[in-house]
């Protein structure tokens, strides 16, 4: 192993035993939200996430660029200058997306097929969520990944421990669960505040703001289409029932949303070390030699996951070895998805921009097959449709791996002639 794999490999280490232990929290939190919600209000909480994730588009949508310019900066004061412009951008976009929505918010409930009050608990975790984010991803780029593993871990002892004191004093409701969750990221945000206070100043660059800007701009599309997958649900919702999203809630919690969260501990480190590596060709061989593997030992262990989850959530749900299949055989071509995805981010603008397009493109693969068959065959069209929405621009991205021979991005070049201030 080369110095970087072993730093790759020690930071994926202690991500993953923080968020493993998280994980195994959030699942019994979920699980135990299910049994006690039932269908309806587990579907309830359901379309709060899937909602407050498209409201979260605007508030947002500088973490990522921030992420890949600060991971790859040599210097100390470049990085906090861009740490801190980007905190700020975050802060004034989160505000200034908060009044519209409260102006807009009997227009936006219309739309979304959910009560104002689902609305208005969508906007507040949209909020929490941003802000959680925001300073969760500092960690990754100082490549403090042992205190981002226990971060993670910490968010989801307390997100259980108030959902148990809750619903021990008979408040079984999905705004119990809801609640629960954001008096978690609230805590974890706060006490990050104080832990990166020498990262977070309050120093605005207008240099690195332009840039932090224009990779978003590029990113946008595709960011917004990644936070429309969720659109799934809200679909279920007009075609069928909410109790209906509820049971597809059930089956997505042990399939992609564990994928997605085994995909994540990788990617804490995965990302910052692709975005400095001058050789992602290497990476992307790599990658292609561990996809059947990984293969090998997703489906089956997904497919086994959902069978635990079903044991536990009691008669009130359903099992069909059909749709837990669909689920299963997604959730594997889902961390496929994810890896080609965020390797292909990691180039620049033009990593940007395709992966933008593959977004966009599972989005409108997912809608068009969703209006399709989730009318016709209910619940395991849904299923069958995310096979396809991750399976799909995956080929998309591989199709488009020649970009990744063009080397590491230039930037700290033309930030020294632009700006050669930021580097003294």
């Amino acid at each position: 192993m080369s110095g970087d794999a072993r730093a790759l490999f020690a930071g994926t280490s202690y991500v993953a035993m923080g968020t493993l232990f998280g994980a195994a929290l959030t699942f019994v939190f979920y699980i135990l939200g299910a049994r006690v919600l039932g269908p309806e209000n587990f579907g309830n909480l359901s379309l709060i996430t899937a909602v407050s994730a498209i409201l979260a588009i605007s508030m947002g949508i500088n973490v990522t660029p921030a992420v890949k310019y600060s991971s790859g900066a040599r210097d100390e004061a470049v990085r906090t200058a861009i740490i801190s412009t980007s905190y700020i951008a975050i802060v004034l976009f989160t505000a200034a997306s908060v009044i519209i929505y409260a102006l807009a918010f009997q227009w936006l409930s219309l739309i979304f097929g959910i009560s104002s009050e689902l609305f208005f608990f969508s906007v507040v975790y949209a909020v929490t969520l941003t802000f959680f984010t925001l300073t969760m991803s500092p960690l990754r780029i100082l490549f403090r990944m042992r205190t981002f593993g226990l971060f993670n871990g910490i968010q989801s002892v307390i997100a259980l421990s108030v959902f148990l004191v809750l619903i021990s004093n008979n408040l079984r409701s999905w705004e119990s669960a809801a609640f629960s969750i954001y008096i978690s990221y609230i805590a974890i945000t706060l006490v990050l505040v104080f832990y990166l206070r020498d990262q977070i100043k309050l120093e605005f660059d207008g240099f690195w703001a332009k840039k932090l800007i224009t990779y978003s701009a590029f990113a946008a599309p595709g960011v917004i289409a990644s936070a429309f997958l969720g659109v799934d649900r809200i679909l279920i919702n007009i075609f069928l029932t909410t109790a209906d999203v509820g049971i597809y809630a059930a089956y997505y919690l042990p399939s992609i949303t564990i994928a997605l969260m085994l995909w994540g501990i990788l990617n804490a480190a995965f990302f910052p070390y692709a975005s400095k590596s001058s050789d992602r060709l290497s990476i992307l061989r790599n990658i292609n030699k561990a996809v059947p593997y990984l293969a090998a030992v997703l489906l089956p262990s997904i497919f086994l996951l959902e069978l635990l989850a079903f044991a536990f959530y009691g008669r009130q749900y359903a099992f069909s070895w059909e749709i837990a299949f669909f689920f299963a055989l997604a959730a594997t071509t889902s961390v496929i998805f994810q890896a080609y995805l965020w390797l292909v981010a990691s180039e620049g603008m033009m990593g940007a921009k395709v992966t933008t397009y593959s977004t966009i493109l599972s989005l409108l693969v997912l809608i068009g097959l969703d209006v399709v068959l989730i009318p016709l065959i209910g619940i395991s069209g849904a299923a069958l449709t995310l096979i396809f929405a991750y399976l799909i621009p995956t080929l998309f991205l591989f199709s488009k791996r020649r970009i990744l021979g063009g080397g590491q991005e230039q930037w700290q070049r033309s930030a020294s002639i632009e700006r050669p201030e930021v580097l003294k």
